[in-house]
């Protein structure tokens, strides 16, 4: 398997280290009981929640931004829901921010990389950590946060349910092997040799939920990349990548032709819904994206934001 850029995914995993007002770790029998069954049911909830959104930190996490362009580089009218947004979620824990109001673009220093090295430069909606930051004790000057935070409203923080990952270690996402039982359904399913298979998240009382990439043999030009829902063994909801190979940029540009697949980086019941926040990264930045089960799919969800992090 092909570790550079899933390494580069680990480095850039959301949510870091240490935190306050947690309901992390529950399992999933417990959270269980407000569904049917693990997928999706309609939504139900007195209180309308804002959608999630995905922000930029600051280099220690202490400033967060959503990405926004102005016309002309001047301040818009403030959209009333952005003062809605109380917490970020980081480390698979809720943290309090507070709205500051517009940053614009400084329009000779920037270098349009979505980075924390460039983030006084960019543009869009800024918030603050109430007290303290996510980095308390940098190593050293290049010590920071490289990844994203996603920013929720008061409302989501009580009617989401975080399930904490057990292939988690502070802020490093380890890659786990698949069983052969795993790799063989697969197979099965597709009628095709697997080239590479492992988990990005593995969750459930007793670990037993796993969600997997699986890259395929090439047949000829078609390469075909699978990220699925997987249960004891079983494949549930699936994702399917099919792409024409290339062995420098198939599924990214400078892949070199391997799936990386989506890494799971927060797992969350929502109102009995199973939503999966995930990362894709390559060389020229990161997508960040939710995905929820509908029938034996994995769907995207409402909640998208891309980052373009090339080297300079």
């Amino acid at each position: 398997m092909k570790k550079n850029f899933i390494t580069l995914l680990l480095a850039l995993a959301l949510f870091g280290c240490g935190g306050s007002n947690t309901n992390k770790n529950n399992s999933l029998s417990d959270v269980q009981k407000e569904a049917d069954q693990l997928g999706v049911v309609e939504q139900e909830t007195s209180a309308k929640v804002v959608p999630p959104v995905f922000v930029l930190p600051d280099q220690y996490g202490e400033k967060f931004l959503l990405l926004a362009s102005f016309e002309g580089n001047v301040a818009p009218e403030v959209p009333a829901k952005l003062s809605q947004y109380k917490y970020i979620i980081y480390d698979e824990r809720f943290y309090p921010v507070k709205f500051k109001g517009c940053q614009l673009e400084n329009e000779e220093e920037n270098n349009y990389r979505d980075m924390y090295y460039n983030f006084d430069n960019l543009s869009g909606w800024l918030y603050e950590m109430q007290s303290g930051k996510l980095l308390e004790n940098p190593e050293d000057e290049y010590d920071a946060i490289e990844g994203a935070a996603l920013l929720v409203d008061e409302n989501y923080k009580k009617t989401a349910t975080i399930l904490g990952l057990k292939n988690r270690e502070g802020n490093y996402i380890k890659m786990e092997d698949v069983s052969e039982t795993v790799q063989k359904a697969f197979e099965q399913k597709y009628g095709r040799k697997l080239h590479l298979c492992f988990a990005s998240a593995i969750f459930g009382e007793k670990s037993e939920y796993q969600l997997v990439n699986a890259q395929f043999e090439t047949e000829g030009t078609k390469a075909l990349g699978v990220t699925a829902l997987v249960e004891n063994g079983e494949i549930k909801a699936v994702k399917e990548f099919p792409a024409e190979y290339d062995a420098y940029s198939t599924w990214r540009v400078d892949d070199e032709g391997e799936f990386g697949g989506l890494v799971a980086v927060l797992v969350v019941m929502e109102n009995g819904v199973l939503t999966l926040y995930t990362v894709n990264g390559g060389e020229e930045g990161c997508n960040y994206e939710n995905y929820v089960v509908k029938g034996d799919s994995l769907c995207e969800g409402n909640v998208s934001e891309s980052f373009y992090q090339a080297p300079m």
